[in-house]
């Protein structure tokens, strides 16, 4: 299967990491360019063990890779998982659901229905 993961953060990264160790064919988008090249380059910004050695194994392989373009997650993926950040919100009891709504707008734009016959 073909995976979309929109956020790679410390959620992100390791489920992307994890679906292409499954066997599946994953895109992480993310907006931040200099994290997406150093992603592709195999290099993990972020501890988790065992993460730093199935991020170079599977960038190498061109199982997985990164890109900054929700247009190129929608063309490529059959299924898209959303793993940005819901910081606190102000009121400090509730969770900021922004960027979950900004990632699925995002996405929802390039995507397109297939054809049901």
């Amino acid at each position: 299967m073909r995976i979309s993961v929109i956020g790679c953060g410390h959620v992100g990264i390791p489920h992307a990491a994890a679906m292409a160790e499954l066997g599946h064919e994953v895109i992480g988008v993310d907006v931040d360019q200099a994290k997406v090249d150093s992603l592709n380059s195999g290099q993990c910004p972020i501890y988790e063990t065992g993460l730093p050695e199935l991020l170079a194994r599977h960038t190498a392989s061109g199982r997985l890779r990164f890109t900054t373009d929700n247009r190129e997650a929608a063309a490529f993926a059959d299924m898209h998982s959303i793993g940005v950040g819901t910081p606190i919100d102000a009121d400090g009891r509730s969770y900021d659901t922004g960027q979950v709504y900004g990632a699925i707008r995002q996405l929802a734009r390039p995507l397109r229905l297939a054809d049901p016959t």
